[in-house]
């Protein structure tokens, strides 16, 4: 009973926002209205836009006789007004007679993007509100349950303003809802994410999109065919208690369910399938200094359990999988890590990912913002990953104070640290050639230079045409979510275009090219540095990371003093 009653008063602060303006429906559609501009936001199909809306105009709090203005026009509740060219950019003007005989202006606009109306006092708990996501293909205006908080790292701490939420739907006694939104999948777990310091608003779900199109099929992909290594979204508006709160991404979670990672068994209490967040940078993260473990906690060195989760089982297992991949990662010699690598690791995933993230540069994904995962530990702990939180891309950076610093130059030099992907990289591991002729396939689509910049084109475009842009940068320019910057979308995509083009030059010619002869350590030079590596492994049999191929120079099969002589002759022909 007690749930019932605050689901009741819950509705009643939901319709509170709003009680002291008319109910607006437009051809059956709710139109929001943003208090901050007194403007009624309504979602209409896209199909109307550049043409005529002739609508049946609802105004509930009108009475019987009592008109509104509508551009000039005598409107009652129930009469069909045209809007005539309805875009991104144009508004009319409704004006309404009160009680006490004033008059009160507003604008309508339309937007074809859907339109999620959030009301509630958040934080970093979860407290109780409503949800209503409005779709503007369909007639929907239920006001949901949900039970939301803020989430996100940097992104909140306090200060903030424009924050991410988690949405948790529940009924009315309090128990999980799942629901479903624009073709995603029917769930109770949602993440609102608002782009907040990305100053093109659109990097995470586009560069999330650039993975889902071209990434590798996991390994359990042949058990699980409907498996995803990323999250599906939609672009949303937003109004957050009475107020605009602007363009955000509603997105599935990064869950078991995503990844379709086979259950617990609640009845032998045996786990299967495993599921790590890398939250933060450590050695355990970057896989390269394995740490002793505690199987009662939910975290171990920046990677936090996620499935199953400790209130499920407990002790959890880190060892089996994940740990033991990381003292495999910590201790292998380069010729270890050929041979067995692929029995701890999704090779054709890593290899994929190495090459994604030197695209996107994701100085913030090499170790953290992964998740990492075993779809059943007893018969096979092999790991693979999933990706998330990709902000931090195509030249943007997750400090606003410097968006474009020197450390996101589209020629930057970056490895990340991460013990995986630095190998996969070497010259001397097999799977090197592999990353070049999968690099070399991508670039012939798509991480051609033109379908990447058409990508964030038109991801721009989508968010500008409907008059989102306009409305984002009106309410979060100069904010100091900002660091009270101007937002100019239209100048920041200028800028992510001549970084694409820019970035994929230099990874051509510096990172995925058939190394030079003699050069050993793939730096695409040959220099003192290669002789020496070669002079080790010939004289001392010191390898290092390095294998017999890399500094058999000319390939027969031997690292001897005939190599260290043909090096020695590439080094000095090449000398003034």
């Amino acid at each position: 009973m007690k749930n019932k009653h605050l689901t009741s008063a819950l509705c009643a602060m939901a319709l509170g926002v709003v009680a002291s303006h008319a109910q607006l429906l437009i051809d059956g559609h709710t139109a929001v209205l943003d208090s901050l501009t007194g403007t009624y936001l309504c979602p209409v199909s896209r199909a109307h836009f550049g043409n005529t809306l002739n609508a049946v105009v609802t105004i509930d709090s009108l009475a019987s006789g009592k008109t509104v203005n509508i551009d000039g026009t005598d409107v009652a509740s129930g009469d069909t007004f045209a809007f005539d060219g309805i875009s991104g950019s144009k508004q009319w003007t409704i004006t309404e007679m009160q009680d006490d005989s004033t008059t009160v202006a507003r604008k309508i606009a339309f937007t074809y993007l859907p339109v999620v109306v959030m009301n509630g006092t958040f934080g970093y708990d979860y407290a109780e509100g409503t949800v209503q996501v409005l779709d503007p293909d369909r007639y929907s205006d239920e006001t949901m349950l949900a039970r939301v908080k803020w989430r996100g790292g940097t992104t909140n701490v306090d200060g903030k303003n424009k924050r991410n939420y988690h949405l948790k739907f529940i009924d009315e006694n309090g128990e999980k809802q799942d629901r479903k939104f624009f073709g995603l999948r029917n769930d109770n777990s949602w993440i609102m994410d608002a782009a907040q310091v990305d100053f093109l608003r659109v990097r995470n779900r586009v560069a999330t999109e650039l993975w889902r199109d071209f990434a590798t099929k996991p390994y359990h992909a042949a058990q699980e065919p409907r498996a995803k290594t990323w999250v599906d979204g939609h672009e949303v508006e937003v109004i957050l208690n009475g107020n605009y709160a602007g363009i955000y991404a509603l997105t599935e979670a990064m869950d078991r369910k995503t990844l379709k990672l086979k259950k617990f068994d609640e009845t032998t209490g045996e786990i299967h399938g495993q599921l790590w967040k890398a939250s933060t940078l450590t050695g355990c993260t970057t896989f390269h200094l394995f740490s002793p473990y505690d199987n009662t906690q939910e975290e171990w060195n920046g990677l936090e359990t996620k499935y199953p989760e400790l209130d499920e089982v407990s002790p959890t297992d880190y060892g089996t999988a994940l740990g033991q991949t990381i003292l495999f990662c910590d201790t292998a010699s380069m010729t270890d890590f050929n041979l067995k690598a692929h029995t701890y690791l999704d090779m054709p995933v890593m290899i994929d990912y190495e090459i994604f993230l030197q695209t996107i540069l994701g100085i913030d994904n090499y170790a953290k913002n992964i998740y990492w995962y075993t779809y059943d530990t007893p018969a096979s702990p092999k790991l693979s990953l999933a990706v998330w939180d990709l902000d931090t891309s195509m030249g943007g950076n997750w400090n606003p104070a410097d968006f474009h610093p020197e450390t996101m130059s589209p020629t930057r030099k970056f490895s990340g640290g991460n013990t995986i992907f630095t190998a996969i990289m070497r010259p001397s591991s097999i799977y090197y050639k592999q990353s070049l002729a999968r690099y070399n396939e991508l670039r012939q689509g798509v991480l051609g230079t033109e379908s990447l910049i058409a990508r964030y084109t038109a991801a721009v475009k989508e968010i500008t045409d409907c008059g989102a842009v306009a409305r984002e940068q009106a309410r979060w320019s100069h904010d100091s979510d900002l660091n009270g910057r101007e937002l100019n979308i239209d100048s920041e995509l200028q800028y992510a275009t001549s970084w694409i083009e820019q970035r994929m030059s230099y990874l051509d010619a510096n990172r995925y090219q058939q190394p030079l002869l003699g050069d050993v350590n793939n730096d695409h030079i040959v220099d003192i540095e290669d002789l020496n590596i070669v002079v080790n492994a010939a004289l001392n049999g010191n390898l290092g990371y390095y294998t017999n191929a890399s500094t058999d120079v000319n390939g027969d099969q031997v690292t001897d003093i005939t190599d260290i002589n043909l090096i020695t002759n590439i080094l000095l022909n090449q000398l003034p």
